[in-house]
């Protein structure tokens, strides 16, 4: 693990969401760190929470009907203190973000080069001209040809993945410290997706910036990230290095994604999917939240909820499987797994 200090640190996050006639927590008491120079992956299900996290740091959440609790420290500023002007600042400067989806993140209207020029003009004290020089620049920078010519097309002229790398060409314009990435490879082709992940991977190198990589792919941690996080319902289940989680997963989670990943070197007759559904947010169970899908299921798992506690060094883990002191208790046929 590195040794850098660290640019972020998310401390007891909650964010619920008020609609007419109640209240929805969407996550509770998230907390976790990125070094500087850092890949951090975090993974899980659809609707656990992973966008939702992103978008808090962001503060990109609507303000009308969501509330955020915790402490979002940023080098070191607190983000949820900052008034709104000095949080623009921030936001595209110093903490860029690359949408899952660029075709509805780009603005259809306006060509690839008057997008970008515009980031650039918000956040640096630079001329039009040299602004559009710099939008060149990144534009070769993440390997699109022709980038005079891109410059002046629309978003609609150019394939998925020369959106996504417009998406991270702008984000990058700024020479941002944390670079979030939410689902950068959703809906590429296997080709395409090798491609922009080596981009990213370069461009880290080169730029020296934090990358935080939101995905429900482990291939794709397994390739980019030094260390992960996984979410469930709302929570962090299990904490770890990205070797230490595909050697040894703790969590009957964790576990049962690895699972249901197809491996070459294995030669199985079906894949083991993980029974049950993911509960609703409105209906959480009373204890662990994964219990109702778990075969390790105990009762104490059914009316207390564990905390996210150390197992191994570096390595942390919420399941009464190891015991409130953190020793395992039974659990050790499951990472065999």
């Amino acid at each position: 693990m590195t040794t850098q200090k660290k640019l972020l640190e998310v401390n007891d996050l909650c964010i619920a969401f008020r609609s007419q006639d109640s209240v929805v927590t969407a996550v509770t008491g998230v907390s976790f760190s990125l070094h500087e120079g850092e890949t951090l992956g975090i993974v899980g299900e659809s609707g656990c929470g992973k966008s939702v996290t992103s978008l808090s740091i962001m503060r990109l959440l609507p303000l009308e009907t969501s509330h955020i609790d915790g402490r979002i420290q940023f080098d070191g500023q607190d983000l949820l203190k900052l008034p709104i002007d000095e949080m623009q600042d921030i936001r595209g400067n110093r903490i860029s973000m690359v949408f899952q989806e660029p075709m509805t993140s780009l603005n259809p209207v306006y060509t690839i080069g008057k997008q970008i020029d515009e980031a650039i003009l918000l956040h640096r004290k630079m001329s039009a001209k040299e602004a559009r020089a710099l939008t060149l620049e990144v534009l070769k920078q993440v390997g699109i040809p022709r980038s005079e010519a891109i410059a002046k097309e629309y978003p609609h002229q150019l394939s998925g993945g020369m959106r996504q790398r417009v998406m991270i060409a702008m984000a990058l314009a700024c020479r941002p410290k944390l670079m979030i990435a939410d689902e950068p490879t959703t809906a590429l082709d296997v080709t395409i997706q090798a491609q922009i992940l080596d981009l990213m991977r370069q461009l880290r190198q080169e730029t020296g910036a934090s990358i935080m990589l939101i995905t429900h792919d482990l291939g794709v941690v397994a390739e980019m990230c030094e260390r992960v996080l996984v979410m469930y319902a709302g929570q962090i289940v299990e904490e770890a290095d990205v070797v230490s989680l595909f050697q040894e997963p703790k969590h009957p989670y964790t576990v049962g994604l690895m699972q249901s990943i197809p491996q070459l070197t294995k030669k199985v007759s079906r894949l083991v999917p993980i029974p049950g559904q993911v509960p609703p947010l409105t209906k959480m169970p009373p204890g662990c939240r994964f219990a109702p899908r778990c075969q390790h299921v105990m009762d104490v798992c059914m009316t207390e909820n564990p905390q996210l506690q150390k197992v191994a060094d570096g390595h942390s883990c919420r399941c009464w499987l190891y015991g409130k002191g953190g020793g395992l208790d039974g659990a050790s046929d499951i990472t065999r797994g």
